[in-house]
């Protein structure tokens, strides 16, 4: 954590001078306030906002981190390169803090304050690096968080004088920067040269033909007209199609998205001249056309782009390309096997997931690897280099990555296709870091059942034991209610809970044992579990090295570490013991254990568990399973399966997916007869279990594909459709929040993102997308026409200038600053089982999802769009109802949150209240 900030503060000062630009040099800043990591409650809200209070006077406001708990506005004048170092060492004791809250007690939050004239109306490029969102007037823009030169941000301004409010988050000698970037006169886009993705040459071959640039459009309108010009006869690029029509698929005013096109050889040979070592490069223009019917074409005024290739030759690492799940172009880094002809085809695969920072294609990262004998090494991106923690989105990517290295087989010569294939299902899997908690990860809560072996370098377990949770502000006047609810949507995450997955796999922890930024506490405890499952003292292995710290040569490929991968490259996937217990938090995650996959819970986001017992499976093929909590499972493809199968004292023939068995969870049976803990035979009631033989179910049930949270929905294509018919001001208010959000999932995750208006909806963008809505009924005409697949206990009434929310009828929620959000499915459950089974799969897509954000005002919208989960661990459940003091009571000042039941109806596992803190 330490280091991981220590970066941010670095990296702002080492970004790329623009030619006509200028720094903001003069602030006033009004900090330290209390913070905690994946929340944002600004306590100033409590006296009327930033907007609302005196700038720069001499005004104090309370605070816990500092002496005398008093803070007050100060003056900074920063260098020419106008970088704000932030100092608060002489009133803050930050060693008597970190030293009982940790490196998390560091945390503070506050707001910087500048201003900067125009002459005339222009339209300007801002790019704040070291903070995750500023404000120009009254427009929220994405920052560059993490100081890599990703994010810029367009806006047309009068001439006059304008205000940029930047939301500090931080810790102890933060720092930040914020940069004004003349456009040219006839300039339309932006190309984002540090956002370009390409593949390596491999042998005088692409190694994938996928590129992606990052075009930002700086127009005030819409641009629908991209197209690509090569400046070269040796290459032909094509734009990659879009499931959308022309006519719609636009690029957003301000909005910043990726352009991914294909890239081949002229003269279909496919050969390009490049030794290995050296690198290649060609040019091309970008051009774009207004969307506006009125305005002249601007397809003349064209961006040179320069592509940059690395040329490798079959053997060393190299970089391919692919199409993810949400249709953006990803990368990875893959190295292939040394000896192929004394292993066994197809091969394994090391699935070497990075840490926080790192870029998945430097040779500091593929350097550290040696080449296997017998192994592929695969290193996936996380979608970037900071990503969602290997978790959701994050791990998915590695997913796709390692199906499109075993399908396509990337950068292989065509003569040694054969030769080289591998295999997604037989993984060695290692990481480092945040790369350690994804290996932790996905080897206990995502595909145990394809784990060879896992080495754990330096990585933490879970989220809230590494960035603690007492120090959340809003969990001061928080129901424990509440806590239970949030902790149940990041728990899906946590590798400490899912470790009973990991009692056949092999495994090791490494680590320096003066680790300060992961402590060596997470893999140690991650072992004490390990043997304490196997109630065996010495099957774990651990390697830590006296006196090392985070990152040492050879953290995870020394002679140790090696000896680890080569024992266990050929085993294949360890033998099930005779006993295991099958943990799930969710279904949408889970893949399975032993080939047993659970379905659906009876009550979501309680844990589901299955005891399961094969000592007898030897004699008579009979598995008995023993359940808690679940409704449906089934049985994947596994090396390992029953004849028969004991549900709860009840037998059955074994079938497989999506074939599967089922129960009401409520009908019992008496007299049941069924073994305990222990294995001894008792007798009890049971739940009543039968098979169902399809999966029709998942048209109007909850399913892995929707079980949520929230987060869930950004695991498919996406777009934002915003709404018009409220307010002028209303209408603006969502269009903005739009290209801000769909800014802020470029940025975090390189998401390929369209925004459409609500008029240009309709509900056959299903089949390819998942939607989230800017506004409810009253505000979204898209929203409006479809009402009736919304969640029944969501009730929207009143007008746009005067809405009220409900809850079941008999909670409601109306007046200034109210904020709602939430997860629905895109069907009717009614509906959708009147089509004909056949057609419902040309008219809908199972597991399809949208999420609406409304607010009653300004307040209560902005609330809600900041609370929609754009990171890792964000614990958002399926909905949520916002209070008029959300801003600065945090969670506390929710009027209701939780989860939809099966059936999508409010679920017991919620909370409601109606009156709050004042």
């Amino acid at each position: 954590m330490k280091l991981l900030l220590y970066l941010f503060s670095l990296s702002i000062i080492l970004l790329p001078v623009y030619c006509g630009n200028y720094f903001l040099t003069e602030w006033d800043i009004l900090a330290p306030f209390p913070s905690a990591p994946r929340e944002d409650v600004d306590v100033l809200n409590c006296y009327g906002g930033i907007d609302n209070i005196p700038i720069g006077d001499n005004s104090t406001y309370i605070s816990e981190l500092v002496n005398g708990a008093k803070v007050g506005w100060s003056h900074y004048t920063t260098n020419f390169d106008g970088v704000v170092n932030l100092n608060f060492s002489n009133n803050v004791n930050w060693d008597l803090i970190s030293n009982w809250a940790g490196s998390s007690g560091t945390y503070f939050s506050g707001w910087g304050i500048s201003t900067f004239t125009l002459d005339t109306s222009e339209t300007i490029l801002v790019r704040c690096s070291g903070v995750a969102k500023f404000w120009i007037d009254s427009i929220v823009m994405q920052g560059d968080s993490y100081g890599l030169g990703l994010q810029f941000n367009s806006i047309e301004l009068s001439s006059g004088t304008h205000t940029l409010k930047v939301r500090i988050i931080g810790s102890e000698a933060a720092s930040y920067q914020c940069e004004i970037i003349d456009t040219k006169q006839d300039q339309s886009i932006f190309i984002v040269y540090e956002n370009t993705i390409v593949p390596d040459i491999v042998d005088n071959q692409f190694s994938s033909p996928f590129i992606s640039i990052s075009v930002l459009n700086i127009l005030n309108q819409p641009i629908n007209g991209v197209s690509l010009e090569p400046l070269t006869d040796e290459f032909q690029v094509s734009l990659i199609e879009s499931p959308l029509p022309q006519e719609i698929n636009y690029i957003g005013s301000g909005q910043l998205i990726p352009i991914n096109f294909i890239v081949k050889t002229s003269n279909g040979s496919g050969i390009i001249d490049c030794p290995s070592g050296t690198t290649y490069a060609f040019s091309l223009m970008v051009y774009a056309s207004s969307s506006s019917s009125s305005s002249s074409s601007l397809s003349s005024k064209g961006e040179l782009v320069t592509l940059n290739f690395t040329c490798k030759s079959f053997g060393e690492p190299f970089t391919f390309t692919f199409q993810d799940y949400d249709l953006s172009i990803q990368y990875a880094a893959a190295i292939p096997p040394n000896d192929i002809e004394g292993g066994i085809s197809p091969t394994p695969v090391l699935f070497a997931l990075h840490g926080a920072g790192v870029d998945a294609k430097s040779s500091a990262w593929t350097g550290a690897f040696q080449v296997q004998n017998y192994t592929w090494i695969l290193l996936p991106t996380n979608r970037a280099n900071y990503g969602f923690d290997w978790e959701e989105g994050g791990i998915k990517n590695g997913l796709m990555a390692l199906d499109y290295l075993c399908n396509s087989l990337p950068g292989v010569p065509n003569h040694l296709k054969t030769k080289y294939q591998c295999d997604p299902y037989q993984l060695q899997v290692l990481g480092h870091s945040m790369g350690g908690h994804g290996s932790e990860h996905f080897a206990t809560a995502i595909s145990p059942d394809r784990v060879i072996s896992l080495s754990i370098a330096a990585g933490w377990i879970d989220m809230k034991l590494y960035s603690p949770n007492f120090l959340r502000v809003g969990y001061s006047w928080s129901s424990p209610m509440i806590r239970f609810i949030l902790d149940s949507v990041v728990s899906q995450n946590d590798a400490d809970f899912h470790s009973p997955h990991l009692i056949n796999i092999p495994m090791i922890v490494r680590m320096g044992s003066d680790d300060d930024n992961v402590p060596p506490f997470h893999v140690r405890r991650m072992l004490r579990l390990y043997d304490q499952l196997t109630h065996n003292t010495s099957i774990g292995l651990i390697s830590e090295i006296p006196g090392e710290g985070h990152w040492f040569d050879g953290v995870v490929d020394d002679a140790i570490m090696q000896a680890f991968l080569s024992k266990y490259a050929l085993s294949g996937i360890p033998l099930l013991p005779d006993r295991f217990l099958i943990n799930c938090l969710n279904p949408g995650s889970f893949q399975g254990k032993g080939g047993i996959s659970i379905q659906q819970a009876i009550e979501n986001f309680k844990a589901s568990k299955i005891r399961v017992d094969k000592t007898n499976s030897l004699s008579n093929g009979i598995w008995s399973l023993s359940t808690e909590n679940v409704k449906r499972f089934g049985f994947n493809s596994f090396n390992e399966q029953p004849n028969q199968v004991i549900i709860d004292g009840q037998k059955f023939n074994y079938v497989k997916l999506p074939s599967h068995y089922c129960t009401d969870g409520s009908t019992k049976v008496k007299n049941v007869k069924r073994n305990d803990r222990n294995g001894k035979m008792v007798t009890g009631s049971s739940v009543v279990w039968s098979i169902c033989n399809d999966n029709d179910w998942m048209w109007s049930e909850r399913s892995p594909l929707n079980s949520g949270p929230m987060v869930q929905i950004l695991n498919y294509p996406i777009l934002i459709v915003y709404g018009t018919i409220g307010s002028e001001e209303q209408t603006n208010q969502r269009q903005q929040s739009a290209v801000y959000l769909s800014n802020v999932l470029m940025y975090q995750m390189r998401y390929s993102i369209n925004i459409l208006e609500d008029t240009q909806f309709t509900t056959d963008l299903f089949t390819t997308y998942n939607v989230i809505f800017m506004g409810g009924p009253q505000t979204n005409k898209a929203v409006y026409s479809i009402q009736s697949v919304l969640p029944s206990p969501i009730g929207f009434h009143g007008s746009s200038d005067n809405m009220t929310f409900s809850l079941n009828d008999d909670s409601s929620f109306s007046g200034p600053s109210i904020g709602l959000l939430f997860l629905s499915s895109c069907y009717s459950p009614e509906t959708i089982m009147k089509i004909p089974p056949k057609e419902r799969y040309t008219q809908g897509r199972q597991g399809c999802m949208l999420t609406v954000i409304e607010g009653t005002d300004i307040i209560g919208f902005q609330n809600s769009l900041f609370n929609f989960p754009t990171k890792s661990s964000f614990p958002i459940p399926d909905f949520m109802i916002l209070g008029p003091n959300f801003g600065y009571q945090g969670v506390s000042g929710a009027n209701a949150l939780g989860f939809w039941d099966n059936n999508w109806q409010l679920s017991d596992l919620s909370y409601v209240t109606s009156i709050l803190n004042e």
